[in-house]
């Protein structure tokens, strides 16, 4: 998927490639969350506490892609660039792909859990 090394003039290419990567891993663990929270099972009685094991288990997965991303980033991609700019700029890019990964996946299982709401998934929120 990356080649040895990166220079300043492929580096725009490596950005572009981590931002698309950034959304289609916050779609991998939304959808991990979704099969997580359909794999818990419905409680009964009088204080069921199954939808907050599901809301546990969507924020646990959500900062696990966030922090699997950042570091799977900053450990070894940032090594394959060449020069210091190349990867400072990539850092701040990094950064702000992490970002978006996070606010999609949010996002995304918000309009996901009013969408199916007499599903287990919609008792996330």
């Amino acid at each position: 998927m990356y080649e040895n090394v990166y220079t300043l003039r492929n580096l725009s290419g490596l950005i572009t490639n981590n931002y698309i990567l950034s959304v289609a891993i916050a779609l991998l663990f939304l959808a991990l969350a979704y099969l997580v929270s359909n794999m818990i099972a419905f409680e009964g009685g009088k204080n069921p506490k199954d939808a907050k094991i599901r809301r546990t288990w969507f924020f646990i997965l959500g900062v696990t892609e966030t922090i699997f991303f950042f570091f799977w980033n900053f450990l070894y991609v940032t090594d394959l660039i060449k020069g210091a700019k190349g990867q400072s700029d990539f850092l701040f890019h990094n950064a702000m792909a992490t970002i978006i990964s996070l606010v999609v996946y949010i996002v995304l299982g918000f309009v996901l859990s009013k969408t199916f709401k007499q599903s287990k998934f919609g008792t996330i929120f």
